[in-house]
């Protein structure tokens, strides 16, 4: 009798292996013997971060006098949140987004600008 149903279990267990172990992990990280799961950032390829940081510097450096300040401020928060990712990608620390405007964010700015190109992430003209 338990012979029969051997083959039944075998592939009964098979096809649902995923499911279990799914299961499993749910219960291991519960009961905390395996770690949380840390979320996900789904970000772009350092690559095209790179490319959107130079274009959005440009952008930033070069704002024609008489624009209007919702378009310079929507391009220096482009600009941050772009410079976000790129510490994100490169495991840098950073505070632009806990500060308020003003000096102490422009500083952190700078910071974070040096830092990344200290990394090897070249965005900003070279001086001639």
């Amino acid at each position: 009798m338990v012979m029969a149903a051997l083959p039944v279990a075998t592939m009964w267990l098979i096809l649902h292996l995923g499911e279990i172990g799914e299961r499993a992990v749910r219960l291991g990280r519960r009961l905390r013997v395996l770690p949380a799961q840390r979320p996900r950032a789904w970000d772009p390829p350092l690559e095209r971060t790179a490319a959107d940081l130079r274009r959005l510097a440009l952008a930033v450096r070069t704002i024609p006098h008489g624009t209007p300040n919702t378009r310079r401020r929507a391009l220096q928060m482009a600009y941050e949140d772009t410079l976000v990712i790129a510490c994100r990608a490169l495991d840098l620390p950073h505070s632009l987004g806990e500060l308020p405007a003003g000096i102490d964010r422009e500083l952190e700015r700078l910071r974070v600008e040096t830092a990344l190109e200290a990394a090897g992430l070249r965005f900003r003209p070279v001086a001639r």
